[in-house]
This record gives C-alpha cells, structure tokens and sequence, in this order.
C-alpha cells in the first residue's frame, strides 16, 4: 500500500484571465491576481472559431499602476508536445503564415 501514495500529485485551479496579446513565442494576459514567476499551466483560449491549448510558464507578473488588482502575466509557451492543431503555436503560425502570403501576394 505504501508505494500507492509515493506518485508525484497536481493540484489545479481555473483562472479567467483576458488575453491582450498573442504571439508565436508567448502572451499577455490580464488577471485579477498575482500569478508567482514560475507557474506552469495551461492556457486555453478561443482564436477566432477554434478552441486553441497550449502549456505555459509564467515569466512575469506585473501590478497596472492605477489599477485595482490588475496584473500583466507574460507566459511562455512550451513545447511539451508537438505543434498541432488545436494548439496555440499552430494557430498562432497559421496566421502568421497567411498574413505573410497576403503581404507578398504569394498563394501557394
């Protein structure tokens, strides 16, 4: 019975942040609470009609001036599985991609 409890465990909490920015590398997000430099988490957002999920650590917290519990969370997407469909990196490439075709009026 002992080694049934030796397993690392995870312990989860939703948080309703607001995106304000996307990138391929990261995002922005606005929350109402201070989020400690290092937490790993998930991000799910929806990227115009599809739902986008991607493994973040947060790389920095910081206070709006002026601003009642407000924070700027910058998060880092990781690549702990491949870049798919569904994932924010694909997404995210994906217009990328379509932006720069667009801009060049190249169609491939």
């Amino acid at each position: 019975m002992r080694g049934l409890f030796e397993s690392e465990a995870v312990l989860t909490q939703e948080l309703s942040v607001r995106v304000i920015n996307v990138s391929i590398g990261g995002c922005l997000v606005e929350s109402r609470r201070w989020i400690e430099v290092g937490t790993i988490g998930t991000l799910r957002v929806r990227l115009g009609t599809e739902e986008c999920t991607d493994d973040v650590e947060v790389v920095r917290c910081d206070a709006i001036q002026g601003a009642q519990t407000v924070y700027h969370v910058g998060v880092r997407l990781l690549k702990t599985k491949p870049r798919q469909a569904g994932s924010i990196r694909h997404a995210v490439a994906r217009c990328v991609i379509s932006l720069d075709r667009r801009q060049t009026g190249r169609v491939m």
